[in-house]
């Protein structure tokens, strides 16, 4: 309120008024205070010279002077103090003149000791308060014989001086409110058009675009008026138009697969993308204004920035940054027609295409050494019955049996390659059921056993109770033999192999437990990847596919897999299966089968 036109015309007036009459008021206070003060002093002189003549026959006789000073102070209404030549009090109207101080050195005293008129005003430490002291010199046959001083205490003065004071302040305030009223009423006429203008002003500020207001007048602010609704009208024009463009952008940089950054040329960051924010790890809100460096803690960033905030021209480069490590392509623009006002900084994320051009190659590479071992046994066999073995009829069916095994092996492989891919790409279809996994344990555990029984290993469970567990019967029965297979596979003679259940933390626990050779420290964290082979499996035979499609499939059905194993002394395989109250949907693959009235209740 105080910066309205209103204040700037009402207070101004105001002040000088209230400056004026204060000046006025206190001119009169200190005038009329110097007026009673010397009117005061006057009277005091008079009474002073009065006591003088009347007790300078009497001041011989100094025993009766303190009786006559009480006496003339009761009578006049003053404190009339008698002073000896030498300073000491012989009469006092209020006090003792034996229990006084000497006053010989007291200014008024020592004036009229002079031979003139003492005059002071000072604060009286006996009656403590402001009082005025006339002194004049008490004569004898033209000699100074000693002081008669008369005084009385500024109260009545100050009381008077306080009421003046109260006087004029009222009469200031009311002065001052008739002004103030006065000069409201014609400035609210001034500033009623103003403040319309004003208060549409605002309403714009806070969204309520197109406000418009009434003219009244055709005088400047009547035409300020009319100039303000025009530009009300273009401004919400340009704002719709500004609007549609920023939504516009809201919605491309929202949806972009790839992180964009704007900053300024010093290198602050102004506009961050969802996509950069899940890059980095930060929030725009936190990193605006801040160096593009603080956000994304990489050196080679920065110094991407750099050179193109420094050479204004676009600069690209490949680099592997963050925690999980991500490998990105990073590209610096230069924006503004002069290139020189700030930057536009792109991520596109690599990585998970470098991971499948990594992963393609290692395929082909894997592919290309397991085939080429029976491809080419298959090649020498069959070499070998067309340069006449075949005539042998043993050895031709000897090596028909081995060239069928290794074509059995590669139809094996290839099946298992097909199915590990669509495992991983999300294009397998799995049926979920409610299913008892104890009865799948045993169906897995009676098929293997003859196989088992041939290695001579024993081959046995331990079953715990188990509640109905969502799952894919199919995938985990294969998971199962691929598991268990393994452990009788890389099983001494005479060892044994255990498969056990158990509820933990939400969840259907499996282990199986074998005695054989064990997993060599080296070799442990490969052991769910494709191929792996260890050389001990080697001589065994197998794909190395079997234990990454069991990882593949528990890890769809929203479980993990482990192992832990001791080289020499066996291994267990453990995997575990949330129960369907713990079941995370989100983790599942997307093409998934509810059956048994299990998920009703999902759409």
């Amino acid at each position: 309120m105080a910066r309205s036109l209103f204040w700037k015309i009402t207070l101004p007036t105001a002040i000088l008024v209230l400056a004026g009459m204060g000046a006025l008021g206190l001119y009169l206070v200190q005038t009329m205070r110097a007026a009673l003060v010397d009117s005061l002093e006057i009277r005091l002189t008079d009474e002073a010279r009065l006591v003088a003549g009347f007790v300078s026959p009497e001041f011989s006789n100094q025993t009766g002077l303190d009786a006559l000073a009480k006496s003339l102070g009761a009578d006049m209404g003053a404190r009339i103090t008698l002073i000896a030549r030498d300073g000491t009090v012989l009469g006092d109207t209020d006090e003792n003149p034996a229990t006084m101080a000497n006053h010989g050195s007291r200014p008024e005293i020592a004036a009229a000791l002079a031979g003139n008129t003492g005059r002071v005003v000072r604060y009286s430490t006996t009656l403590r308060k402001n009082m005025m002291y006339v002194a004049v010199p008490v004569t004898y046959e033209n000699r100074i014989i000693g002081v008669a001083r008369t005084s009385l205490p500024l109260t009545s003065v100050e009381g008077l001086v306080d009421h003046i004071i109260i006087t004029i302040v009222v009469a200031i305030a009311i002065a001052a409110a008739f002004v103030i009223l006065a000069t409201a009423a014609l400035s609210r006429n001034i500033t009623r058009s103003v403040w319309q203008i004003t208060a549409a002003a605002e309403q714009i500020a806070a969204g309520k675009l197109g406000r418009q207001i009434k003219i009244s007048t055709s005088d400047e602010i009547g035409r300020l008026g009319k100039a303000f609704n025009r530009m009300s009208l273009s401004l919400q024009d340009s704002m719709s138009q500004i609007s549609e463009e920023k939504n516009k952008l809201q919605t491309i940089l929202f949806n972009l697969t790839d992180g964009v950054v704007m900053v300024d040329r010093e290198g602050k960051i102004l506009l961050v993308n969802p996509k950069t924010e899940n890059l980095f790890g930060f929030r725009e809100r936190d990193m605006i204004k801040r160096p593009l460096i603080e956000a994304v803690k990489d050196h080679e960033i920065d110094t991407i920035l750099k050179r193109c905030l420094a050479g204004h021209s676009l600069v690209a480069d490949q680099m592997e940054t963050g925690f999980p490590k991500r490998f990105l392509r990073t590209i610096a623009v230069p924006l503004g027609e002069d290139k020189s006002g700030g930057a536009l900084v792109l991520f596109q994320d690599l990585t998970e295409l470098r991971a499948l051009q990594t992963m393609r190659r290692d395929l082909v590479g894997n592919i290309s050494h397991e085939l080429r071992t029976p491809l080419a046994g298959i090649k020498v066999m069959v070499e070998t019955l067309q340069s006449g073995a075949i005539g042998d009829r043993q050895a031709a069916q000897d090596f028909l049996k081995r060239i069928n095994d290794e074509v059995d092996r590669l139809t094996q492989m290839v099946s298992e390659i097909t199915e590990l891919s669509r495992i991983e790409t999300g294009q397998d279809n799995f049926d979920f059921q409610l299913t008892d996994i104890a009865r799948i344990i045993e169906e897995v555990v009676s098929q293997l056993t003859p196989l088992a029984e041939r290695g001579q290993i024993a081959l046995h469970t331990v079953p715990g109770a188990l509640p109905l567990v969502p799952l894919d019967k199919g995938r985990i029965r294969q998971a199962l033999v691929n598991i268990i297979h393994n452990a009788i596979k890389f099983n001494r003679p005479g060892g044994t192999v255990t498969v056990a259940t158990a509820v933990e933390d939400g969840a259907a626990v499996v282990n199986i437990t074998d005695t054989g050779v064990g997993i060599s420290v080296e070799d442990l964290p490969h052991v769910f990847e494709r191929f792996y082979k260890a050389d001990k499996a080697r001589s065994k035979g197998g794909s190395g596919l079997g234990l990454a499609i069991a990882n593949h499939t528990i890890q769809a059905h929203g479980g993990k897999i482990k192992v832990r194993s001791q080289e020499g002394k066996g291994s267990t395989f453990s995997f575990s299966l949330p129960l369907v109250q713990n079941l995370d949907r989100k983790s599942l693959p997307s093409k998934i089968t509810w059956t048994n009235g299990f998920g009703q209740d999902i759409p």
